[in-house]
């Protein structure tokens, strides 16, 4: 047996996805001793973290064809919910019974879909707190942010074992739908407002934007209690706080994903308001607006 520096068994780790968030995760768990590879389509040639301490070169290992792999101990799946159906051909050379993947995805519905591509494994939704921008392949920045909320149980203190080293925090929780839905109240307001606008959080000390993102988050709100999740007025306060402390500097992923021309995922936030607020007979005119602009959005020349 391989033991990693803390004592624990050295694991076998795949992260489909080397965006930002998948990335990041790679070089923690890099850091914490096990061995690490990235499923990517386009090839690169090493992973580099830049943070407030420099870059990083992290030696793991690049792989862009599933034919040869073999099931490994743990996948995290990386990449944006609306891409989690091409996953399918990594899923099905990775996972086996005694896999464990963990979905690092915004949104409420992580685990759909997941589960009839890896039918045999365990599937863990989570949600994760970094900033970062993944500024050319296999170059990512670092702002900050280091925790994974998970739900609590067995996979949550096998979680925390695995990343133990890492400087990753894992917080499990008794409530996650009602941590994922404070999470979306902050993101149906700051991913689309960011993205259309093309500024960064500095747009937010606009009165009517402010406005306008209050606006967001009252719908997502009402919605979120419709669905089970416990959140009260104050809850959306302490959102339209908290995105005052953020550093006007700072982006979202949205707006980093519209200025490289990429696809956005409104279907797994404003979208999925939307989606749960039909169910409920709830009107969200301001998150149905900001799904309608999002789906509309032409990549920039």
């Amino acid at each position: 047996m391989i033991l990693t520096d803390e004592g624990d068994a050295r694991q076998s780790v795949a992260v489909i996805g080397a965006g930002a968030v998948g990335g990041v995760f790679a070089w923690a768990l890099h850091k914490a001793g096990h061995d690490v590879s990235l499923c990517v389509r386009t090839p690169f040639e090493e992973l580099v973290i830049q943070t407030s301490d420099g870059e990083e070169r992290v030696p793991v290992r690049v792989v862009t064809d599933a034919e040869d792999l073999k099931p490994v101990d743990w996948v995290l799946l990386a990449v944006k919910a609306f891409d989690t159906a091409s996953t399918a051909r990594w899923l099905a050379a990775l996972c086996d019974q005694d896999t464990t993947v963990v979905i690092l995805q915004n949104g409420v519905d992580q685990a759909e879909g997941v589960h009839a591509l890896a039918p045999e494994a365990t599937v863990v939704p989570s949600l994760v707190y970094i900033q970062a921008e993944r500024q050319a392949p296999g170059h990512i920045r670092l702002g900050y942010g280091n925790s994974l909320d998970v739900p609590a149980g067995p996979e949550a203190e096998r979680l925390v074992r695995l990343f133990r080293g890492s400087g990753m925090e894992i917080r499990p929780q008794q409530d996650l739908v009602t941590a994922a839905w404070r999470k979306l109240m902050l993101n149906a307001a700051v991913n689309p407002l960011t993205a259309l606008t093309l500024r960064r959080m500095e747009v937010m000390g606009d009165p009517m934007i402010l406005d306008l993102a209050a606006g967001l988050v009252r719908e997502t709100q009402a919605v979120a209690v419709a669905v089970g999740a416990r959140l009260t007025e104050a809850d959306v306060a302490r959102t339209l706080a908290f995105m005052s402390e953020f550093s006007e500097g700072n982006g979202t992923s949205m707006l980093y994903d519209r200025l490289a021309g990429r696809a956005l995922e409104w279907e797994a936030l404003n979208g999925a308001v939307v989606r749960h607020a039909e169910a409920h007979g709830i009107d969200v005119p301001l998150n149905r607006a900001m799904t309608a602009l999002l789906q509309a959005v032409a990549p920039l020349a």
